[in-house]
């Protein structure tokens, strides 16, 4: 079981780029596997302190030597597939191959704010078709497209990501709706949610042999489960965690946020590292 952290990249604490790398010093130091960030241009709402994630990470990346690190997640139809392409392969550069790209399909209303299309059919046919340029182009090699939404002629990008067969992507997605899920079986790892909820053990039985009926997950595949606390000392939390290892969860994220306290409190949450199973 690998432990994780993830922070919404906006707020006093997360809205503060310098301050954001510094903590993902601290979470290393801690023992933390990996640290993650939201992926938000606006918070729908509100009008907190944002940072770019991609920019923040980059900082981290040199600021750090084991921590993987990556976006939880990048809605990829408000981005261009190319673009996108370019700034992974920098970060998995940068990080000597620690960088995993999450992908879903955005906040509706963040979406809406910026006249971006909503439609999630739509939206779900756009991150299938980007998801094949990003493939294509980190291969290094001559590559053509045509879709409906995205299309370019024979281009080559270099350099080839670090990871190799490609830079690690996480699929997200609300359970039970289907399609994210058969998207996330053709990738590297899966971060399911529900509405208002918890993912249970049985849902994540019910996921993994749902996403295994379209493409086998082997044992290498990164299921990842978003904790319900940061009480990582506590017995009770980690037998929690205990049960859903035993059904297949490999990624335990917990978030850390304002939400929870000040600055300092975060800080003293990531100092304590990570629980032992």
């Amino acid at each position: 079981m690998k432990f994780g952290l993830y922070a919404p990249n906006f707020g006093n604490t997360f809205g503060d780029p310098l301050l954001t790398v510094s903590l993902f010093e601290e979470a290393e130091l801690a023992g933390w596997d990996g640290f993650f960030l939201w992926d938000h241009i606006f918070y729908p709402g509100s009008s907190p302190p944002i940072i770019d994630p991609f920019t923040t990470l980059a900082a981290a990346a040199v600021n750090t030597k084991k921590l993987i690190i990556g976006t939880t997640v990048t809605a990829v139809p408000r981005r261009r597939p190319w673009k996108l392409a370019r700034e992974c392969v920098t970060l998995d550069h940068l990080s000597n191959g620690r960088f995993i790209l999450g992908i879903g399909l955005g906040d509706p209303e963040e979406l809406r704010i910026m006249n971006e299309e909503t439609d999630p059919k739509k939206l779900a046919e756009m991150a299938n078709e980007q998801i094949e340029i990003l493939e294509g182009l980190w291969k290094g090699e001559e590559f053509s497209y045509k879709g409906r939404y995205y299309s370019l002629d024979n281009v080559k990008f270099l350099p080839k990501p670090v990871q190799q067969p490609r830079i690690k992507l996480w699929g997200a997605g609300t359970w039970p709706n289907k399609g994210p899920f058969r998207r996330a079986s053709r990738l590297d790892g899966v971060i399911p949610l529900k509405v208002e909820e918890t993912i249970t053990t049985d849902d994540c039985v019910d996921i993994i042999e749902y996403m295994n009926r379209h493409n086998e997950i082997t044992e290498t595949y990164d299921f990842v489960k978003i904790g319900s606390g940061t009480n990582m000392d506590d017995k009770e939390h980690m037998e929690i965690i205990k049960e859903y290892k035993e059904v297949g969860v490999n990624w335990w994220i917990e978030v850390v946020s304002d939400w929870q306290g000040n600055t300092e409190e975060l800080r003293e949450i990531i100092k304590k590292g990570p629980g032992k199973l």
